[in-house]
Parts: structure tokens; C-alpha cells; sequence
């Protein structure tokens, strides 16, 4: 999908090692459990994203990009790449029977944050009318773009709190004169 290939190597992609075989299959289990919502997903789709992500860093010898193209059919197409990149050179058999638009391209940046490389723009772009959103997964968030309306959704998870905030010394004075311990 991605349209740069200057860091495969002319056979494959140097060095892979799958460790589970079944990331393909898993993915494709929780996306027949869901209602596959796009361009700005809900929290079932989320979910997906999440299984997606974990594949990406779990999956392989080291983490690696990850692309789930999901085709006018609701069918998904994946594939692996590197550190940095991911296209389907060498795994161009997984394109058999895609169905134009697509409805989603979503990739992972294992190195974490989620971003729209100048990679991503130009594959965006050369998709333009073909493909209806894109999603950019990094480490607990992701970027869901509609490539109509150029609208995006930036979502970013972690525990949201007030800090603790120490109390002025005038409340712990008034708390240690109501507990009898006067100064």
C-alpha cells in the first residue's frame, strides 16, 4: 500500500521471524465479531485497533508495521514490513479479489507515536478517491482520517486524573486545631 520501498531489500523483508503464526487469522477473528465503523470508530472497533497494535509489537522477531486494508467487501488484506515500513511487495499475494474503495487503511508505527509520515501523505494522496479513510495506530492512540473531508480524529488513552494537590499550610493547621494537636 505504502509507496516507498527503499528499505526492503529485493527478496522479502531481511531478517523476519514470525513468532505467531495466527496474527493474520487473529485479527480477522475480532473484525467478524465487530461492526467495522469508519472513518471515526467506536469503542468495538478501538478493540480491533488495540489487536492490531499488540500483533505489531508481539508478532515478529522485533515490532514491526503492520497494514489491514479493509476493502469494499469488508474483506481485510494485511501485511508486514520493518521497523519503519510497510508495503505489500513480496506478500502481493494477499491483494487477490480486493475490491475498490477501500473502505479503511490502517497501519501501525511501532515506534510509537501515531503520525501521518510523508510516506503516509503520499499514499493518501495517490489513493484519492479510492480509498475512504486512514488509520495511524501508535502506542495508546491513534489518528482516524476521513479522505473526503479531510476531517480527522486524534485520540490519545491514559488514565486522566486530577495530580493530587498537596493542601496549603493554613488547612493542615486548621485540620491539626480541630484534632486537638495545636502548634
Amino acid at each position: 500500500m505504502k509507496t516507498d520501498e527503499t528499505e526492503y531489500e529485493n527478496k522479502g523483508i531481511e531478517g523476519l521471524e514470525i513468532k505467531d503464526e495466527n496474527w493474520q487469522e487473529d485479527i480477522r477473528t475480532v473484525f467478524n465479531a465487530i461492526e467495522f465503523k469508519h472513518p471515526f470508530p467506536d469503542t468495538l472497533t478501538e478493540a480491533f485497533f488495540t489487536v492490531i497494535w499488540n500483533k505489531s509489537l508481539e508478532a515478529f522477531d522485533s515490532p514491526r508495521e503492520v497494514q489491514v486494508i479493509v476493502d469494499a467487501k469488508d474483506d481485510l488484506y494485511m501485511s508486514v514490513g520493518t521497523f519503519g515500513f510497510v508495503s505489500f511487495k513480496d506478500q502481493e499475494e494477499q491483494l487477490g479479489g480486493m475490491k475498490i474503495p477501500l473502505k479503511c487503511w490502517i497501519h501501525t508505527h511501532p515506534f510509537g507515536r501515531a503520525f501521518f509520515s510523508g510516506t503516509d501523505w503520499k499514499t493518501i494522496h495517490s489513493w484519492k478517491g479510492m480509498m475512504e479513510s486512514a488509520t495511524v495506530l501508535g502506542d495508546n492512540q491513534f489518528i482516524s482520517y476521513d479522505c473526503n473531508s479531510e476531517i480527522a480524529k486524534k485520540v490519545h488513552y491514559g488514565i486522566y486524573q486530577q495530580e493530587p494537590v498537596e493542601k496549603p499550610t493554613w488547612v493542615k493547621a486548621a485540620e491539626d486545631v480541630l484534632e486537638g494537636e495545636e502548634e
